[in-house]
Formats: C-alpha cells, structure tokens, sequence
C-alpha cells in the first residue's frame, strides 16, 4: 500500500484533535487553542515518524505519545491526570471503531501508530464525529454531570471592563446570597475571580483580599458571612458584577463570591445555586 506523509500527518492531526476534544469534554476542561494545535501537530508528526520507523509503533511508546500529547493540551490543568486517563480510553474507543469501519469497508484504516485514509472521507469524519458526539455531550462533565442532565451551565461575567466565561456546577446547597440585596450569589474559583478582579493576595482572608484591591474595584466589593459544615463562621469576599448572562443571553441578577481555588479537582469554574 502506497502510504502518503502528508496525507497521514493531516489525517492524525484531525483525529487527535478529535480525541483530545473528546477527552477535555469528559473531564470537564478546556483545551486552548494554541495548545490544542501544537498537540494536533505533535500527534501527526509522531504518527509519521512511527510509519518511517515501525518501532516507534510499539504500544508502550503510543501509550507515552498519549501521554505527551495530554502534556501539550491540558498540561497546566489541575486535573491532568484524569483528562490523560480519559484520553487514553477515547483513543482506544476510536481506534476500535476505526478498526471495524475498516473491516466493514474491506480497506485499511490503520496504519502503523494511527490512522490512515483508506476509505472516502466522509467515513472517516462520521466516524470522529459520532464519537465526539457521544462521549463529548451525553458525557460532558467529568463523566457524571451531563448536558442532558442540566447539571452544568455557561455564563459570562462582565466586571470593570474585564470579561470571563466559566461554566459553573449546579449545586443545590449553595443558598449564599448578598445580605443587603439578597440577590443569590455565584461561588467562584480563585483563578476565575482573578481574571475578572485582577491578582489577589496568597491569603484566605477575605478582609485582607479587601484591603489588596484598588479604590476602583474595592467600592463595588464586600464581605459575605457564610457558615458550612464543619466551619463556625467566617467571611467571604463578594463583588457586584457588570453583568452576568448565560449561554442562551439571559441576564442573571447576581453577585459573585471569591470561592477555593479548586472546585470540582479543577474540573469547573464555580458554583451556582438551584
């Protein structure tokens, strides 16, 4: 079989991309895009260089490959080690189907460490495309909080000419709310809130977080008290948004809490009440 470099390099760097978006929707985590294009080009390079030198195909080195790519997507990711372990399993789930689409069609779809062109393109993008579809939104989030179930939401916060989308778990025991307005309140990562309100101190103390920020920013900020298991009491700082909409544009009346800086193992943004 006549094999082309070009053609195999685009047609794993398609399939990977596929693969790590999969992963990343699993997992509940973004890839960016820069990233995601290196990892793309890694994945299509690597799958060359295996072709050129059949050793490069033995399945320990595919399994550090995978490895290496997560590395390049999500390598900053707080919940790296799930997201590769994902990757891992959808790699494999593709693969397989590749293999029997192959079979069915009487041609050869895999090549050496990835895959190869061998039936029309339109096999070959239904076959990404479906299996994007079924792990990426049946299974979004982690694998337990999915679309259908309405457990996750994007919103987009707007503060002081910053903006930032986050997607926010649903979590029906977060009753915090402002204690002026009333109006309920958004529990934020750390990484997320500092994007919007700009650098915090390494503290956990709100009043000092406080005191940290500028005139401009301090005066639209407060103190929230909250009580949660195990912890007496304590305080939190608040901020009153610009705004805040969710994915269909709805306007949510809202103020956002400067949350822990995990939520979820790093798998979400936040947290927002029933």
């Amino acid at each position: 079989m006549v094999v082309y470099l070009d053609v195999l390099f685009a047609v794993n760097a398609l399939m990977d991309g596929a693969t790590l978006l999969a992963a990343a929707a699993l997992g509940g985590v973004r890839a960016g895009r820069l990233r995601l294009l290196l990892a793309c080009a890694l994945g299509g390079g690597y799958a060359v260089l295996a072709a050129l030198w059949p050793p490069l195909a033995a399945l320990p080195v595919r399994v550090l490959a995978g490895i290496g790519l997560c590395a390049a997507a999500f390598g900053r990711q707080t919940a790296f080690a799930r997201v590769c372990a994902l990757y891992l399993v959808v790699a494999a789930s593709f693969a397989g189907l590749a293999a029997a689409l192959g079979a069915a069609s009487g041609r050869k779809l895999l090549f050496g460490a990835g895959y190869y062109l061998a039936v029309p393109l339109r096999v070959l993008v239904l076959a990404a495309a479906a299996g994007y579809a079924v792990s990426g939104v049946l299974l979004r989030g982690d694998a337990r909080h999915g679309a259908l179930r309405r457990e996750v939401e994007r919103v987009t916060i707007r503060f002081a000419g910053r903006e930032r989308a986050v997607r926010l778990l649903h979590d029906t025991g977060n009753d915090l709310t402002e204690p002026v307005s009333g109006k309920p309140a958004l529990v934020l990562g750390r990484a997320a809130a500092c994007a919007l309100l700009g650098a915090l101190p390494e503290t956990a103390d709100a009043a000092a977080c406080l005191a940290a920020l500028p005139p401009e920013a301090a005066c639209r900020c407060g103190l929230m008290p909250y009580r949660a298991v195990g912890v007496d009491g304590g305080l939190l700082l608040f901020f009153r948004p610009d705004s805040v909409r969710g994915a269909d544009g709805r306007a949510l009346d809202c103020v956002c809490v400067v949350g822990p800086a995990d939520i979820g193992n790093g798998a979400y943004d936040g947290l927002i009440g029933a």
